[in-house]
């Protein structure tokens, strides 16, 4: 460990590890860098802004089993005015880690080799670069610092970057301080990720809400989220005030107009399992052919960070932030796919804030403008919004889903909210949602029946026999011959069983001719129980080309009757100039499972689906009728 004194106030510094370049005083905040002949005054950094982290100098973790301690940290100023945290890391391997710390998020990275990087000038937003997004180009400026830090800090001094966003939580950054671009390349990671324990009371001790006054007219103001306020807008008077350190500037007066959301700033909710209070209110529109308008509620809970609740046309949604790199998009595509799932594109339009009331996390001010594109999949729906342009731009990603006003109402204990009259964008369907599944059940269901019925009814034979009609001619040969023909035959007796259906079925082989046999089912006591017919008739040719029509098989199906002893009447009649004494092959079957049974049944089923179906069309039509787009991805005339 090097030991020096500060050059500008001569209290004892350290430096503790060999590779740190920088060390900042700990009495009077000078940047001290060592150098060949001993070390140099940088210059002053303002003191550290308590920003509520839970982190600390000289805390110790484990990140991808490699243990580190933090050494030191310096603050940077986002161009829009926010301020965050990057901690330096010196890992038990020798290597440096970068941990930012912004909005209760955490990305540590590490300096990566790079090559064909892409200038400052050349860099642009929803770029690719080395397989990642980029989501966002600005500037940064060194405001404050402590500790040791392995980089030249140079007080006030300001440089580009681009953050890069990637799948499953990747993340890098260029930096552009130095004339050769830098990559730094890591991924999001939590607290727990990084081995560092620290208790809940610790890393929440700012929870509670601070109370402030208005400095237009003196009402009182709330800070939920006071380690990351940017901005408070009275909401008695519309007084806009930036918020630094818990200090108020007054800035200017907005005119409400009475507006006044349904849902109070200050109120507590339970959204999908987690706890938030809503800290602002914003009031945002669209212009097509009118002004549309809707409120965004902006929710914030200490482990989780900030979330919205939005009120569209009285449908509402909960929308959390979506990394950039998990959103997959090909060029000239209508849809995105994120986790799995196809967003198809409904409106791109530029999108400006009318009303503001409460706390944000960025200098928000009537009449920011940013674009907003909407892809959706009901329930569920991605939003993009690109603001800034040049050097200085941003690209946020979201994912909304739909929640019933019936939600809202339990989650922040409110009622009377009104109900939609109009379909929403992320509106699930209700007919596709609920006939369409169930009709597949049942669908299903049917189909096994029958399969099971099928197997289990496969039938058993009670008679089969060749008749010929032929007066002389024994019943039961093929080939006999008649002196003349008889028109009527009895079969022999047969036994059938009760409450079993009966199929009766007639085999000739006709040539180029046909046979009609109607038939009689006859009881032991000599009563007809049922009758049948059996038409038959074949025909083949071959006109240029093989032809038949017909077929040499008839079928009857008769309903069940009761067990006993039966016979068959038969009475034929047939094409006498080509069949002299027609032969037919009867058979008997019961409890024959019937498959046009089946289908009348699953035409019977289909209908309420295809009705539901109409419906879901029509409603999908509605809601499509409003977009900017068709659902091909289309753009609608006008809109080109």
């Amino acid at each position: 460990m090097a030991v020096a004194n500060c050059p500008a106030c001569g209290g004892r510094i350290e430096f503790a590890i060999g590779s740190s370049v920088v060390v900042v005083c700990d009495h009077c905040h000078s940047v001290i860098a060592r150098t060949d002949r001993g070390v140099d005054d940088l210059g002053k950094v303002a003191a550290i802004i308590d920003t509520g982290s839970p982190l600390q100098r000289g805390l110790a973790g484990k990140y991808h089993g490699t243990g580190f301690r933090l050494t030191g940290r310096t603050q940077m100023r986002h161009q829009a005015g926010g301020v965050w945290d990057e901690w330096y890391a010196a890992f038990d391997d020798g290597r440096w880690g970068w941990l930012a710390e912004a909005q209760g998020k955490y990305y540590v990275t590490f300096k990566m080799p790079a090559r064909d990087l892409p200038s400052k000038e050349e860099i642009a937003v929803g770029a690719r670069v080395d397989g990642m997004v980029v989501s966002e180009i600005g500037t940064a400026t060194v405001i404050s610092g402590e500790g040791e830090i392995p980089w030249k800090v140079i007080p006030d001094s300001t440089y580009a970057y681009a953050d890069l966003s990637g799948g499953q939580g990747h993340f890098a950054t260029i930096d552009y301080s130095e004339e050769a671009p830098l990559l730094f390349k890591g991924q999001e990671t939590t607290l727990p990720g990084l081995g560092i324990a620290i208790a809940p009371a610790a890393a929440e001790r700012k929870v509670g809400v601070a109370k402030l006054s208005c400095s237009k007219c003196g009402g009182p103001l709330q800070l939920v989220a006071p380690d990351h306020a940017q901005r408070i807008i009275c909401p008695n008077c519309g007084a806009v005030h930036d918020v630094a350190e818990g200090n108020l500037r007054y800035l200017e007066t907005l005119a409400t107009h009475g507006w006044k959301p349904p849902i109070a700033l200050g109120s507590r909710g339970t959204v999908a399992g987690d706890a938030y209070v809503v800290a602002g209110a914003m009031l945002r529109s669209v212009t097509f052919d009118q002004k549309y308008y809707w409120t965004e509620y902006l929710l914030f809970n200490a482990a989780k960070g900030f979330r919205w609740l939005v009120d569209s046309d009285h449908h509402w949604s909960f929308v959390e932030p979506i990394a950039a790199g998990d959103v997959i998009a090909q060029p000239g595509s209508p849809a995105v796919t994120w986790d799995g799932k196809v967003f198809r594109i409904f409106q791109d339009a530029p999108a400006t804030v009318e009303r503001v009331l409460g706390e944000f996390y960025w200098k928000v001010a009537a009449g920011e403008t940013v674009r907003a594109i909407d892809y959706i999949a009901p329930p569920e729906g991605i939003t993009v919004e690109i603001s800034g342009e040049g050097r200085t731009a941003e690209m946020n990603f979201s994912h909304g889903t739909y929640l019933p006003v019936d939600d809202v109402e339990k989650a922040f204990g409110v009622s009377g909210l009104p109900r939609p009259t109009t379909i929403g964008w992320l509106q699930p369907n209700p007919h596709s949602e609920r006939v369409g599944p169930l009709w597949a059940k049942f669908a299903i269901a049917l189909l096994v029946l029958a399969i099971v019925i099928g197997i289990a009814r496969s039938g058993s034979e009670r008679y089969n026999d060749l008749l010929t009609f032929a007066t002389e001619t024994p019943q039961g040969q093929w080939g006999a011959s008649s002196p003349g023909p008889s028109h009527v035959i009895f079969t022999a007796p047969f036994e059938l069983a009760g409450g079993r259906n009966v199929r009766v079925e007639g085999y000739s082989e006709v040539q180029n001719g046909w046979v009609y046999v109607a038939g009689d089912l006859i009881n032991a006591q000599g009563m007809i129980v049922d009758s049948f017919q059996l038409p038959i008739e074949f025909y083949e040719g071959n006109d240029g080309g093989h032809w038949s029509e017909g077929s040499r098989t008839s079928t009857a199906h008769l309903a069940a009757v009761p067990a006993g002893r039966y016979t068959l009447r038969l009475e034929g009649d047939w094409d006498t100039a080509k069949i002299s004494a027609p032969r037919i092959l009867v058979k008997i079957d019961q409890g024959v499972f019937r498959w046009p049974h089946f289908w009348l049944a699953f035409a019977l089923l289909t209908i309420p689906a295809m009705w539901a179906g109409l419906r879901s069309n029509a409603f999908e039509g509605n809601r499509w009728g409003d977009a900017m787009f068709t659902q091909s991805g289309q753009p609608r005339g006008g809109n080109e």
